[in-house]
């Protein structure tokens, strides 16, 4: 009874721990097409994964890289809600449901994703999201999406412009930032694929993913990744230049609206310059008012009226400050606002530095040397800032600790403790009360009656005489005690017909060649497009606050916790 509740405990957490990364896949396959899918899947997944560390005593909750500044965000977060001068249940409910999803999202993916396979299932996940994204994307290229229904153009400034797509993300900037995150994960895999077809259907996945993003007719998004094209080719490969050269000069020579926005982007012709132009001096203002605690997680829209020094409409709402830095400043404070920066650059360069080639790693060196000759020698000398990092070491201990003993409340069970069954030295795969021809019983008759114990001495030699009983191949007879009772078993030796082998594939396209990837390989290419994306989310950061939009959000704290992963993982390897 003990040894079936073994196993029976083995099942479930089995079961729990596949539950747990169904979650996570869904939530990354939902995150651009629907939120509350996404939102729902992760709940599931919290659920999951609380049950399946309360019945694995072998669990251990580990610790990430950036648990430390993460922790402070949050924990600043609250404060700033708490602190805001805005009375209102709706900043509550937008920091628990909304922060809560950011952050149970990277502690789960955090904790779960621990193997190259469970990592390349979320990249599928995060693809075949993409590809219905593209898709629909395309779908509105084809039958049209005027201007005039969504309000995202400024007529004046650009009368031909009469479609910029949106696809799932209901918003033109939103899908061209996803986009780009998109471009530079396919950028990071393409850096260490090596077999030709791989490298063709990712170069035709960027190709479409270009196509929609230039009908977004963003202008941060394009410029953006002008400069992480620029990056991966001092990094990785310079040809990447001219296929952005080529595809560029075809969208100047089919769209001359669009190459006419972009430039637009380095004047004032357009509305929207000025008024973010107003929006972030209002913004300077608020973070001077209220440098510490802000003024309050998702309280922007509430306070602004209050510093509308140039929009005069008081019908329109203005949501953030289309800015990441200005707007974190701004609503969590100067420190909070730190302690999220640390985690999102120090994801960059963790997953940058990772990921790039040996060019990049002779840079690196070369950077650490000068480093040590000029700065590292002042730090070790400095009490005061060898104690900031033990005391940040510490800290990240701390605070798994402190997970652990959460965990610990909720009471868990011991599994019994059995003894191990003896193994069998051999494949029991027939019982007697099988058919044994006659022919088969004679032929080891002197077997039978041969002690187990002079049987087990001899047993190499009885291994390689083999009698054929019909359309099997018997190795040897034996009796064993079940119950009590001796039963006399055969071991067949099976050998795989012709019939059962693979046929040889006629396709034209050898689908296992172009999905076979080392793990090493992908496991730095993907890291490396991790560190591509949080790159270009920095850069269009500066113009638009993205992650105000709740899938952008959830996709860079899911990215964020996949390099955290990729970091432990290469680590234990």
């Amino acid at each position: 009874m003990d040894r079936i509740s073994v196993f029976v405990r083995r099942r479930r957490i089995k079961n729990l721990e596949q539950w747990t990364m169904y979650a996570l896949l869904a939530e990354a396959f939902f995150l651009a097409l629907s939120p509350t899918f996404a939102a729902a899947a992760i709940m599931i997944g919290v659920v999951t994964w609380f049950l399946r560390s309360r019945i694995d005593s072998k669990y251990k909750i580990r610790s990430l890289p950036f648990d430390v500044p993460v922790t402070i965000f949050l924990l600043i977060g609250a404060a700033s809600v708490i602190l805001s001068s805005v009375r209102s249940f709706a900043l509550i409910y937008n920091y628990c449901m909304l922060v809560g999803i950011y952050a149970l999202t990277y502690f789960v993916v955090g904790q779960t994703v621990r193997t190259p396979e469970q990592v390349k299932q979320m990249a599928q996940a995060l693809g075949a999201g993409a590809v219905l994204v593209v898709l629909y994307g395309l779908f509105q290229i084809l039958f049209g999406v005027e201007a005039a229904d969504v309000k995202w153009t400024d007529p004046e400034a650009f009368p031909q412009l009469k479609k910029r797509i949106f696809s799932t993300l209901e918003n033109p900037n939103v899908l061209a930032g996803y986009l780009d995150v998109m471009i530079c994960l396919a950028l990071g895999v393409l850096s260490k694929v090596e077999r030709n077809s791989q490298k063709i259907i990712l170069v035709g996945a960027i190709i479409l993913l270009a196509i929609c993003l230039t009908m977004t007719y963003s202008r941060g998004a394009f410029l953006t990744m002008f400069v992480v094209f620029a990056i991966y080719a001092f990094l990785q490969d310079w040809r990447v230049l001219i296929l952005f050269a080529v595809v560029t000069g075809i969208i100047a020579y089919t769209n001359a609206t669009f190459m006419e926005r972009i430039f637009s982007a380095f004047n004032m012709g357009d509305s929207s310059e000025g008024v973010r132009l107003g929006i972030w001096v209002s913004t300077t203002a608020m973070i001077s008012d209220h440098p510490f605690a802000g003024i309050g997680w998702g309280a922007y829209q509430y306070v602004y009226p209050q510093y509308n020094y140039y929009i005069a409409d008081e019908n329109v709402t203005i949501y953030h400050a289309h800015n990441i830095y200005l707007n974190f400043a701004a609503e969590v404070g100067i420190v909070g606002a730190l302690a999220f920066f640390w985690y999102f650059f120090g994801t960059m360069f963790m997953s940058l530095a990772l990921g790039a080639n040996a060019r990049y790693a002779k840079i690196r060196d070369g950077a650490e040397e000068f480093a040590e000759r000029n700065f590292l020698d002042a730090f070790k000398s400095s009490k005061f800032l060898q104690a900031l990092a033990e005391i940040k070491d510490l800290i990240n201990a701390k605070l798994a600790a402190f997970a652990e003993g959460v965990l610990n409340l909720f009471p868990s069970k011991n599994p019994p403790i059995v003894k191990k069954p003896r193994k069998s030295y051999r494949e029991v795969i027939h019982h007697e009360d099988l058919n044994f021809s006659e022919h088969t019983r004679k032929k080891f008759a002197d077997a039978n009656k041969v002690d187990n114990d002079e049987k087990s001495a001899d047993n190499s030699a009885e291994d390689d005489t083999v009698f054929v009983d019909g359309d099997e191949k018997i190795s040897a007879i034996e009796k064993i005690s079940v119950g009590g009772e001796k039963i006399s078993v055969k071991r067949v030796q099976i050998n795989k017909s012709s019939d059962d082998e693979e046929p040889e594939s006629s396709s034209l396209v050898d689908w296992d060649d172009v999905t076979k990837l080392d793990d090493q390989k992908f496991l730095d290419g993907f890291k490396f497009g991790i560190g591509l994306a949080f790159l270009s989310m920095a850069l269009n950061g500066l113009t638009d606050n993205l992650l105000f939009n709740i899938p952008s959000a959830i996709l860079m704290w899911q990215l964020g916790a996949l390099s955290a992963a990729i970091n432990s993982i290469r680590d234990k390897g």
